[in-house]
């Protein structure tokens, strides 16, 4: 048997942006977001600018990356795995959950790293949507843990 050269390429992809993006997220809303309090009006908005700047490329880039790895990796699970059927709803349920809190993440995030003045209101009040981007986040890569010991069939050579 070989290794999934392809598909493991693509696991790293998926994981490494999640932590990215999950880590960036706890990072903003943990540790940046309480220290910029103290920085007057001009300064917290030149700050802004320039962790904007810089933040956006990585969360566009997570984003695509995770949309792109996903599929990949749903579409080989399916391919190559039969959900044991007990479980077939359990698996199905989550995975729309994951998937429906995902896009919601990709949004917020989108909202809150650009500079649309459609999303103003959302980036006044980052604390909030941080809070809750953050919240989103954690309940999807518990989701994934669950979603990973889901019982399946591997198929027979026979």
């Amino acid at each position: 048997m070989q290794l999934d050269w392809l598909g493991i390429v693509f696991r790293w992809l998926h994981l490494l942006s999640a932590i990215t993006a999950v880590g960036g997220t706890i990072f903003l809303r943990m540790a940046l977001v309480p220290s910029v309090a103290v920085l007057s009006q001009e300064q917290h908005q030149a700050l802004h600018e320039q962790v904007r700047s810089r933040w956006v490329k990585f969360v566009m880039a997570a984003i695509a990356f995770l949309i792109v790895s996903g599929l990949y990796n749903f579409i080989t699970k399916v391919k190559s795995h039969t959900i044991v059927p007990d479980y077939n709803w359990l698996y199905q349920m989550l995975f729309g959950v994951k998937f429906i809190l995902a896009l919601i993440i990709f949004f917020l995030a989108s909202a809150l790293t650009g500079r649309s003045p459609a999303f103003a209101k959302i980036r006044q009040n980052a604390k909030l949507w941080l809070s809750v981007n953050m919240a989103l986040a954690i309940i999807v890569v518990c989701i994934s843990g669950v979603l990973r010991f889901i019982p399946v069939q591997l198929p027979t050579n026979g």
